[in-house]
């Protein structure tokens, strides 16, 4: 039980380490693979960056001690924990929001952990506490063959390279999307799986009875090598692209690859019924089909509506009041009609007309 909480332990300060170095990394001038003594000298100048390192080598330190009796697949779900721990840094100090393809890609991750660490649950005759309980380890890291470290450490280091020389390259151009970080996560994910794996070996012979034996092997050098060119890729991934996905692809790579080259290292138990070693290889494909699953650029941005200016609104126009235009005199007397006014008179069209006496009525 000591080492499962060694283990959550872990994961909770490679978080820790990770957020240490997002935030470094986003005050420096950019850094690239390119010129990797420009990047150097940024980044050993960064107190930050610096102090996330004694981090990460503290969470290492946990690691490999629970990792000395316990079994690789039975450290996976502190992972579970982990990854919602990232979460809620990312969406609540980083303001990410994953997308609708990185969900599926997020819970087949954690469907990829829970199986496989399911298939290290008892068989028949055995009880949970010796199927948590590996032995055998030290004397297969002592007898360390040279090839064998070859044939772990290799591969991780041309992975990286191939990716970004190769598969990785940013496309220019009007209708180019930003890279989502997935090679950035699988190359540094092999390498500290690698760093790990040498780690691991590092501390089951710490565990043994002569100590001081593990600094006269190939362990330290190999720990050193992998972990610092993990740790330069790590940086980089961590400055252009967002926290989540590269924590989340950077330990899922980690993990898978530290499971198969602990089995073939160490000699890391595998289980040997049908059942149980089914989940084991689900365990790993879907890990696999996780890291397929991310989306390699990131999704369009809406173009932003241009800015309307801040004109006050203006009254509409009253409709012109409509002239009153005075009657023009008449040019000409207007006509009177004829007929009798009072006293009998006759008025004729052009006024009274005056009459000598009283006409004869008949």
């Amino acid at each position: 039980m000591q080492a499962v909480v060694l283990a959550c332990a872990a994961q909770a300060v490679y978080i820790g380490a990770y957020v240490l170095f997002k935030t470094a990394t986003g005050r420096m001038s950019p850094i690239g693979g390119r010129h990797p003594l420009h990047a150097a000298g940024h980044l050993v100048r960064s107190p930050r960056w610096l102090t996330g390192v004694l981090v990460l080598l503290a969470g290492f330190t946990l690691s490999a001690t629970a990792l000395v009796t316990l079994p690789v697949v039975a450290t996976l779900p502190a992972f579970g924990l982990g990854l919602v721990l990232l979460l809620v840094v990312g969406m609540s100090g980083f303001g990410e929001r994953p997308t609708s393809r990185e969900w599926p890609a997020a819970l087949l991750t954690v469907a990829a952990m829970v199986a496989a660490a399911l298939s290290v649950m008892p068989g028949h005759g055995d009880s949970l506490a010796e199927a948590l309980h590996r032995t055998g380890g030290a004397a297969a890291a002592a007898a360390l063959s040279p090839w064998k470290a070859a044939l772990v450490l290799v591969p991780s280091l041309a992975l990286p390279l191939w990716l970004l020389c190769v598969r990785d390259r940013q496309v220019g151009g009007r209708h180019a999307r930003p890279l989502t970080g997935i090679a950035y996560g699988l190359g540094a994910g092999v390498l500290l799986g690698a760093t790990e794996v040498f780690g691991m070996g590092m501390a089951m012979l710490l565990a043994g009875p002569d100590r001081w034996a593990a600094l006269t092997t190939a362990y330290p050098a190999l720990f050193l090598l992998a972990g610092v060119l993990g740790l330069g890729l790590l940086s980089i991934g961590l400055q252009r692209c967002r926290l989540t996905i590269i924590v989340t692809v950077v330990t899922v790579t980690a993990k898978t690859h530290l499971l198969l080259s602990a089995t073939l290292l160490y000699g890391e138990p595998w289980p040997r019924e049908s059942g149980l070693l089914l989940l084991r290889l689900a365990g790993v494909g879907l890990a696999v089909l996780a890291l397929l699953a991310f989306p390699r650029h990131e999704r369009r941005a809406r173009p932003a509506a241009p800015p309307r200016p801040d004109v006050p609104r203006e009254r509409p126009a009253a409709a012109p009041a409509r002239p009153v235009y005075a009657a023009p005199p008449p040019a000409w007397p207007v006509a009177r009609s004829t007929g009798f006014r009072g006293g009998g008179r006759l008025v004729g069209p052009r006024g009274d007309v005056p009459s000598a006496g009283p006409w004869p009525l008949g």
